[in-house]
């Protein structure tokens, strides 16, 4: 039986879930841009914020640079879900 994880970020950091559209990453986790501008930046679904987060909540739409933050993997209900925490200032724009 497997223990569920909760990933709750501390003070300045955002856990993004990434766009899976926009997310294509080979098996080592290289990125593979379909163009240039993703090759820049990135999409995703805010999942939960730290803390010290005023201006960005939950399922706020944000760009943030492709290179940012840490990749985790969590697996859910048997699958591998992938999600990037990130540094508020890595957070470029929120989509609205």
């Amino acid at each position: 039986m497997s223990k569920k994880v909760k990933i709750i970020p501390r003070g300045k950091n955002i856990l993004v879930r990434p766009d899976p559209e926009q997310a294509r990453t080979s098996e080592y986790g290289i990125s593979k841009p379909t163009n240039v501008d993703q090759d820049k930046k990135a999409i995703g679904v805010v999942v939960a914020v730290g803390s010290e987060i005023k201006d960005i909540k939950n399922g706020d739409h944000v760009i943030y640079g492709v290179y940012s933050g840490e990749n985790i993997k969590i697996t859910e209900s048997g699958n591998e879900v992938d999600y990037v925490l990130l540094l508020d200032e890595w957070v470029l724009a929120t989509i609205e």
